[in-house]
């Protein structure tokens, strides 16, 4: 061989390895490494608190998402395509997990989970804008990842005792919450939900989570019983034998900061019907109210029943203020906006309370102005002598632009969305007020909200106090 041609080959050689040297991927143990310290970061954030090394669950989390990364890692690197597009859908939702809690803070809550579920179509939608701001960049970095990993990743981990133990531990777990816990009595009564929360803590990689919302799914059934509840609670005095008022009207908002309202004191006129009515002799405006919950899904159920974070059992075994009503002979009726509308039983706990009433109907308008038509038919029709009313509004709910209307913007020209939604709502139980006056003399007003909001954030959202202040104001004639 000519000198010429080795010199071409050791050049050839020379070049072969800076490539490779460019194209060389870490060893298995480095990128182990890699997956185990962002282990025990998304741990460490899961478990936020000072102990959090002397909590068992702190490293089972971080050794069941360590397990998940590598499956994933596998899974991505397969040469078949339906495996990769697998690890690629697994990837995404853990994506999305992370970009959620970057966004907000915190991790997913239960109360987010359930709303996945228990949402309306129509607030599904309504929220889409909000979901793209998560899942947006989760699925940005789901394709670079997938192109990193495709392009210049060849390893691939030995998965036969990580997925072995992943789910022996899994198995493990689920016998001994059927067997050694109090959730065994849930568990036997088809009550799963309590089970999928303690299964959330040990596998907070997507696992936890997507168990959570097939429970839920699978749970609804249980709030589709319409039977009629005999029992009172013990709290409950027995019912009087005559009631003082021939109507009740019960006007339920829907993400209403107090402190955005003129009759609490808020600077711009955003409530001066409501002010006017409620400050009337026999009116009263109630300071310092706050929700049950942050969330609809919650808050109303233990707004109208004696229902509880902690157990259902007292929603199911009492009378509801519906039926308590109904106990009282009222007619009872379910009034609310098209945004508010309960289909089927995805609406849960206060769909369950809901389709208690004789009478459940909704408008076909968002805009809340339009339920003093419905409660005005209402009245005409039923000439029964006893009735309680519960309107459910749409109110200031998200996204702000489609609660409010152009006579908001003329009133308050200079306010933000909020604060018109706020106006509309002020505008629309003034219209349900006017109703009430026409048709009778002798009734109960109430208005509340379920909830506050973060304005320009949302509600169900960590601790912030906003999302529990709420507006009471009472009347009765």
């Amino acid at each position: 061989m000519s000198l010429l041609t080795k010199n071409n080959q050791s050049k050839d050689e020379r070049i072969f390895m800076k490539l490779c040297r460019i194209k060389k991927v870490p060893p298995v143990m480095l990128l182990l490494l890699v997956y185990t310290s962002f282990s025990i970061v998304w741990s460490y954030c899961y478990y936020r608190y000072e102990s959090v090394l002397k909590n068992f669950g702190f490293y089972t989390t971080a050794i069941t998402t360590l397990f998940f990364i590598m499956i994933v890692h596998n899974c991505i690197c397969s040469c078949r395509k339906l495996v990769v597009a697998f690890g690629s859908l697994l990837l995404f939702l853990f994506l999305s997990e992370i970009s959620y809690f970057v966004f907000y803070g915190e991790m997913i809550s239960e109360g987010v989970l359930d709303s996945i579920v228990e949402t309306n179509s129509y607030e599904a939608l309504s929220m889409a804008k909000q979901t793209l701001i998560i899942i947006g960049p989760a699925f940005i970095a789901t394709f670079l990842i997938l192109l990193i990993l495709k392009k210049f990743v060849c390893i691939k981990f030995r998965l036969f005792i990580p997925v072995t133990l992943y789910v022996i531990f899994l198995l493990l777990f689920i016998y001994f919450l059927a067997n050694y816990t109090v959730m065994k009595a849930d568990l036997e009564r088809g009550y799963y939900k309590p089970a999928a929360s303690a299964l959330r803590k040990c596998y907070s990689a997507v696992l936890g989570d997507l168990s959570y919302i097939l429970v839920s799914y699978a749970s609804t059934d249980i709030y589709s019983n319409t039977h009629e509840i005999e029992k009172f609670n013990e709290a409950v005095l027995l019912p009087p034998n005559k009631t003082d008022n021939d109507l009740i009207v019960f006007i339920m908002g829907e993400s209403s900061f107090v402190n955005r309202y003129s009759s609490y004191g808020y600077h711009k006129q955003t409530t001066p019907f409501m002010t006017k009515i409620f400050r009337q002799n026999k009116g009263c405006i109630i300071p310092n109210s706050h929700s049950a919950a942050a969330f609809t899904l919650d808050s109303i159920p233990m707004t109208l029943s004696f229902n509880t974070p902690e157990s259902d059992d007292n929603l199911f075994n009492n009378k509801s203020i519906i039926e308590m009503a109904k106990s009282n002979h009222y007619k009872t009726y379910w009034l609310a906006s098209a945004g508010q509308a309960i289909k089927g039983t995805f609406n849960t706990k206060f769909g369950f309370i809901a389709r208690k009433s004789d009478v459940v109907s909704f408008s076909e308008d968002r805009l809340d102005t339009t339920l003093s038509l419905l409660l005005e038919e209402t009245l005409q029709k039923d000439h029964s002598p006893k009735k309680f009313i519960f309107v459910h509004l749409s109110g200031s709910h998200k996204p702000y632009k489609g609660g409010y209307d152009e006579i908001d913007k003329q009133a308050l020209p200079d306010a933000e969305e909020y604060d018109l939604t706020i106006h509309h709502t002020d505008r629309a139980v003034k219209a349900l007020y006017d109703v009430i006056n026409k048709y009778s003399d002798n009734y109960t007003m109430i208005y509340t909200s379920d909830h506050g909001e973060i304005v320009n954030v949302g509600h169900g959202i960590g601790d912030n106090v906003d999302q529990f202040l709420i507006p009471f104001m009472f009347m009765s004639t």
